[in-house]
């Protein structure tokens, strides 16, 4: 019997991405526990609230490895490898995409220049990893000379494993397996896995021809339609892996059961959480003591500091309403576990509308002195940017800015990122307020307030 081994990618599908922080944890825990190979977590995009994620994977995915994508750049590798190191298994995965097209669009490289990162950056990721994966991104749309000089290149650089992505989904199984072979011959030993897209409905045949041609390990996902489920597999292996000589750690008698569990987990509604004025309906339990509770509920561990950071938060944006659990998490990841604040914001006052050019005044505090701004801008929140940069003399690139709503009813709360960038390094800084201006004021200071912490001068 030939052993293969199965990674899930679950945790990259959207359903996953958009998942609260307790709901990641438990599908996670859940993967790991049917002796999957690998749980793959996808590229940190915001580094306070992933590298807190990720802090808490550690000590979860116990059994098989977990592993985090990198990104394109050496900083997004060494950030990944801070973000999994303490994991029992750490890998870390470089992706590129090998098509013209793609890589010029996503990765702003011409093909020639993509070979020399792809060797930068698996180099990079085993300085500090002994496991490092290559993917071969789009590999079969890409032509197959330059694709396989990129895996030479990933494996000279040092690269353990190799995967090869049919991202399209339209490959049919001989294509499949023409690809693994000639993969093969230039691998060596090197194991070889393959994600297999289902916009065909073919992935499970691309699966099996890929398998026959000396594939290794099969990348599935619960819930995702584009790819290959766990569940097409565990059928599989359950009906003719004997015939095929394959076996597997894979529980596959579990298979289904944490299909419909992880689905149920994924897109449930986030759950109810104690009100922040909880004295007022309980008057046996203080509201402190109650929102205490519901922050542990979360699994984070919080200092005093940043607990009463917390329910200050939480008094403050809840307005005697009852908060659910994606409201408290928000404000727990913008407000706790920050550097200690240089800046805090006093007050703001915005006007804004057709007729009238935008303006904001901003009064901020810091360490004990009142700085005010008063700018106009394009809009509101560039008006409220504009009035923070003259209070403290200096102008940052923005490297993002995005704002979301936590949830979905009238009085949601707005979830604000901003990233700054300095000195070659990006600061980014999340804002919570059911004011959407309010939240990225705190947004813009929380990024700030890094700045300062580690610049000394700001």
């Amino acid at each position: 019997m030939r052993p293969i081994v199965f990674s899930d990618q679950t945790m990259l599908t959207p359903a996953a991405r958009s998942a609260g922080f307790r709901q990641k944890l438990e599908a996670a825990r859940k993967l790991d526990h049917l002796g999957l190979s690998c749980v793959e977590m996808p590229r940190l995009s915001d580094q306070e609230a992933d590298m807190l994620l990720m802090r808490s994977l550690c000590g979860t995915v116990k059994r098989g490895v977990l592993a985090c994508h990198t990104g394109w750049t050496v900083q997004e590798v060494k950030r990944a490898w801070e973000a999994v190191k303490n994991a029992a298994h750490p890998r870390l995965i470089v992706e590129m995409p090998l098509t013209p097209a793609q890589l010029e669009y996503i990765c702003h490289l011409k093909p020639p220049k993509a070979l020399e990162r792809i060797a930068e950056l698996v180099a990079e990721a085993r300085k500090v990893c002994d496991d490092v994966e290559f993917v071969c991104g789009d590999m079969t749309r890409a032509e197959l000379p330059y694709a396989l000089e990129a895996m030479e290149a990933a494996i000279a650089a040092g690269a353990a494993r190799i995967t090869l992505e049919d991202a399209a989904g339209l490959s049919l199984p001989q294509e499949m397996a023409a690809l693994v072979k000639a993969a093969r011959e230039k691998a060596g030993e090197i194991p070889l896995a393959v994600r297999c897209g289902n916009d065909l409905g073919l992935a499970i045949s691309c699966a099996v021809a890929a398998l026959q041609a000396g594939a290794d390990e099969i990348k599935t996902a619960y819930n995702d339609e584009t790819g290959l489920s766990a569940a097409q597999v565990a059928r599989l292996l359950r009906a003719r892996g004997s015939d095929l000589q394959l076996e597997s750690t894979l529980d596959i008698t579990r298979v289904d059961r944490t299909a419909g569990e992880l689905d149920a987990l994924l897109t449930a509604a986030p759950g109810r959480v104690l009100p922040a004025n909880a004295a007022a309906q309980n008057s046996d339990a203080p509201a402190g003591e109650d929102l205490g509770k519901a922050i542990a509920a979360l699994d984070y561990e919080l200092d005093e500091s940043d607990l009463a950071h917390v329910k200050e938060a939480a008094e403050r944006e809840g307005k005697g309403r009852t908060l659910n659990r994606a409201e408290l998490e928000a404000i727990v990841l913008s407000v706790a576990q920050q550097v200690p604040p240089t800046y805090r914001v006093k007050s703001y006052l915005v006007n804004s509308g057709n007729a009238i050019t935008p303006t904001a005044h901003v009064t901020l505090d810091k360490q004990g002195e009142t700085l005010s701004g008063l700018c106009a801008g394009d809009g509101p929140i560039d008006a409220a940017f504009l009035a923070i940069e003259q209070i403290i003399g200096r102008h940052y690139e923005m490297d993002d800015f995005q704002i979301a709503a936590v949830t979905q009813n009238r009085e949601a709360m707005g979830d604000a990122l901003v990233k700054l960038r300095h000195g070659g390094k990006v600061y980014a800084g999340k804002g919570i307020s059911t004011d959407i201006i309010g939240a990225a004021i705190r947004a813009y200071v929380n990024a700030l307030n890094k700045i300062a912490f580690e610049e000394k001068s700001v």
